[in-house]
């Protein structure tokens, strides 16, 4: 509605796999009345869509494993028109390797936050190169060393902290996991 409102974008298709949410995107678009210019679609991830639906795709609302699984089921996403915006609410790890595996390029990035919640949101476009990447890689992404990633990444520290510490514990410790902590350190720290 904002984007559409603010003529940003001439016209949106917005879409959920839920009927509920999309009855109450409608009731939104209705009181904006903005209907000739917002259509609504139930779709499971972009399975409804094709590559001609739109230049640019948002996905936002769930994790970057899922977004990853919604991508991979896409095919025609690998096309150099299309311009996509993605805010993982987790597991931002896991959309950035797909990217980065399937010749995706990563343009910018940013942190941010909303009370407690922080937000990790960039945008990529389709190059066709595959790029070489570490695990490390794939937790920093293109952040830039602002307060709110360096929270982001402090979280991460601690989660895969505690993933070694089981590892060690079990005497399988995971040398990998270590290296890529000890990256993401210096990212807090340089």
């Amino acid at each position: 509605i904002y984007l559409v409102q603010t003529e940003k974008v001439n016209g949106a298709i917005a879409a959920d796999i839920g009927k509920m949410p999309l009855e109450n995107a409608r009731k939104s678009v209705e009181e904006y009345n903005l209907q000739n210019k917002i259509q609504l679609r139930l779709s499971d991830g972009l399975r409804k869509f094709n590559e001609d639906d739109a230049q640019e795709i948002i996905f936002a609302g769930m994790g970057g494993t899922l977004i990853a699984e919604k991508l991979k089921e896409t095919p025609w996403i690998k096309n150099k028109k299309l311009h996509f915006v993605f805010q993982p609410q987790s597991r931002a790890e896991d959309l950035r390797e797909f990217l980065f595996a399937n010749g995706f390029e990563i343009g910018e990035e940013i942190a941010t936050h909303e009370g407690n919640r922080f937000y990790i949101a960039f945008d990529a476009f389709y190059t066709g190169e595959v790029s070489t990447f570490t695990v490390a890689d794939c937790f920093l992404g293109k952040l830039p060393k602002t307060d709110d990633a360096k929270i982001h990444i402090e979280k991460q520290v601690n989660r895969l902290q505690k993933r070694y510490d089981a590892t060690k514990e079990i005497g399988k410790e995971d040398t990998e996991l270590f290296k890529t902590i000890q990256k993401l350190k210096d990212f807090l720290n340089g």
